[in-house]
């Protein structure tokens, strides 16, 4: 059903099973995600299981040790957060929580792992939208560390801004209608330029090839999210990331 199977590391055997479903039930929203293609990078089945790769890569390079049940939040988070795109972009982090509470098979398999999950996600689904004040979230929620999971994943989604969002065998064939809208244009522009995202703290390490003024925007983007929870990591001991950009364009 996916590209690959995602990997789940650091959680029990019960919640890595019920992720398996909740990814069932998410995939029929995600894979509708990428509409209107001239406009949007993808937010589709691709954009979930590559958030999954970077909670696995920040976890495991981060001096930064999480339990088993923030770790499947982290998880649980990644397939849901983007769901209610398929009704409203620019409230889809409510709508996407909304969408989920209709659903009483999945918001079961949730609640028998664990009886907090369902609420905690109410948090974090919520507060990676950066209009979100994430100050509002409970510093500490049924033995999780609520706040400062909520700061790691919108962090973490942030920092899905590689060119796999935006194929240039796409952009190849759409690229001449995205010259009409150049706020289009620029967002893949951009992002087809930054090759990979990875973690060595205190290091976010961006790897680009020929970046310009669209790349730099969104990697500004990427800082902003970093400044909005500054204070989170450093009341959690946590090592506030710094971003590191590499352009293999001037190292040949």
């Amino acid at each position: 059903m996916f590209p690959y199977d995602p990997i789940y590391t650091g959680i029990s055997d019960i919640q890595s099973d019920s992720l398996k479903m909740v990814a069932i039930y998410a995939e029929q929203f995600l894979r509708f995600m990428p509409r209107n293609i001239q406009n949007f990078p993808s937010h589709g089945l691709d954009h979930s299981i590559n958030i999954i790769k970077l909670i696995n890569e920040f976890t495991g390079n981060w001096n930064l040790s999480v339990t088993e049940d923030e770790k499947y939040i982290l998880y649980l988070s990644a397939w849901l957060h983007d769901i209610g795109c398929i009704c409203d972009r620019e409230h889809h982090n409510e709508v996407s929580y909304q969408i989920l509470l209709q659903d009483e098979s999945t918001c079961n398999i949730i609640n028998n792992v664990s009886a907090n999950a369902l609420y905690n996600l109410k948090f974090t689904i919520n507060s990676h939208s950066s209009s979100y004040d994430i100050e509002e979230v409970p510093k500490n929620l049924n033995g999780v560390r609520l706040q400062l999971i909520c700061a790691i994943f919108r962090i973490l989604d942030a920092c899905e801004i590689s060119c796999t969002k935006c194929p240039k065998a796409v952009f190849d064939l759409i690229g001449p209608t995205l010259k009409e809208d150049p706020t289009a244009y620029s967002f893949w522009d951009g992002h087809m330029k930054i090759q990979l995202v990875t973690y060595k703290e205190p290091d976010i390490i961006i790897l680009t090839r020929g970046s310009n003024e669209n790349t730099e925007k969104i990697i500004n983007r990427l800082k902003k999210e970093i400044d909005s929870v500054k204070s989170i990591f450093q009341e959690n001991g946590v090592c506030i990331p710094q971003i590191s950009v590499i352009d293999h364009s001037l190292h040949q």
